[in-house]
């Protein structure tokens, strides 16, 4: 996998040499879907936002260009079910039965021990990291409300979502 770097200030530019999956484009129908369901195609972003995707155009129409090298392009993961104020505990606080009971008494000991508002903003913050680079861009989480943990927590939540504003889409449950 290679990446490509867009300079920030570039607003309008195409990806060329780019294969998408025509399942999971709105109009493809002038796409052209190989066996797999994979069509090569161009795109073109506009500040920060997918303008079109039609077929590759052999024009050059004065876009800055970036070859993909007939990478596939995919829309941005979804999560649906994770923890971000819990996570990260391991080398502090094993499971080591394996079980569903096994792991909360290891997180209720270690948020006894050691969850306080900067611990937590940490482990939050390195699992929105971990997320977002391997390309996450909404994320429903289940936040602790236990008495002593849901004044922490929960205002902790809404400065993460605000500070990951526009790169993950924050919900919490």
């Amino acid at each position: 996998m290679s990446f490509i770097t867009i300079p920030p200030n570039l607003t309008r530019f195409r990806l060329v040499n780019a294969h998408v999956p025509v399942c999971l484009v709105a109009d493809a129908a002038q796409l052209k879907a190989d066996a797999g369901g994979l069509a090569p195609c161009d795109i073109v972003i506009e500040k920060e936002h997918i303008a079109a995707i039609g077929p590759a155009a052999a024009a050059n129409d004065g876009l800055p260009r970036f070859d993909l090298d007939r990478g596939i392009a995919f829309p941005r993961l979804v999560d649906v079910h994770t923890h971000i104020d819990k996570g990260h505990i391991w080398q502090r606080a094993q499971n080591r039965d394996g079980t569903h009971m096994g792991a909360r008494m290891a997180v209720m000991a270690d948020r006894e021990k050691n969850w306080s508002r900067d611990d937590v903003a940490k482990r939050m913050d390195f699992a929105l990291r971990c997320a977002f680079a391997h390309g996450t861009g909404a994320l429903r989480t289940h936040i602790d409300s236990y008495p002593k943990q849901t004044p922490v927590s929960w205002p902790l939540f809404a400065e993460m979502r605000e500070h990951w504003k526009g790169r993950i889409a924050l919900q919490a449950v």
